[in-house]
């Protein structure tokens, strides 16, 4: 045996008695093997399993892109199941975090699913899911595609709507110091902002929206 064959046969006993470790080497993230296993079990058709171990993985930590497979494919068993509202939520969280995701062929030609994702996915911009997101009551996800669509450049007229809903978001969770400064930001951008008749005579933002504006 060659000095080089040797030295190679040596490096593959090595791999093979220590594959745990290689093999974490190799891993993107905390949860990408049990991402994997979930992968897999979609796959072999265990749904409820694969389900389960999809959401583990993203508790546990993954990629962005890794994350938005995950969302993607649970929106599958959900929208599978008879279960539209989660299938549009995973959806939009894949798409929030993967604005550019595309269905395969096969998958984007699915009678269920196909259509929901192409609907979300014709207005998935970050402005326009958040808005969605806050409308549906999903308000920390909307706050975060809030935050990130003022990062990414808006109009003005989305910018002042924009920062008007984080500071209903923050009222609504009594954090008056972020939603003061919140309506602050969309006053800058708009000083003649006026809240419409339901917003005005909500309890808790109508007050610090009013006082804000005569700039107590």
């Amino acid at each position: 045996m060659t000095g080089r064959a040797a030295a190679l046969v040596a490096l593959l006993a090595l791999a093979a008695c220590s594959s745990p470790p290689l093999r974490g080497l190799f891993e993107t993230s905390k949860g990408s093997s049990v991402l994997s296993a979930g992968l897999r079990e979609y796959d072999n058709g265990d749904y409820a399993q694969a389900g389960q171990d999809l959401q583990t993985a993203i508790d546990l930590g993954l990629t962005d892109d890794e994350q938005a497979l995950a969302h993607k494919h649970l929106a599958f068993i959900h929208c599978a199941s008879g279960r539209e509202r989660l299938c549009r939520e995973e959806f939009r969280r894949a798409l929030a975090l993967k604005p550019d995701l595309d269905l395969s062929a096969a998958e984007a030609g699915h009678p269920v699913w196909g259509p929901i994702f192409a609907q979300l996915k014709a207005s998935s911009s970050p402005f326009k899911l958040a808005m969605q997101q806050y409308e549906a009551g999903d308000y920390d996800e909307s706050a975060k595609n809030f935050q990130g669509a003022l990062r990414a450049g808006l109009s003005d007229k989305e910018r002042v709507s924009a920062h008007k809903h984080l500071a209903f978001i923050h009222c609504a969770s009594s954090r008056e110091r972020q939603c003061r400064d919140e309506f602050r930001r969309a006053l800058a951008v708009d000083p003649t902002l006026e809240l419409d008749a339901a917003e005005a005579g909500h309890p808790v933002w109508g007050p610090i929206f009013r006082a804000v504006k005569a700039g107590r």
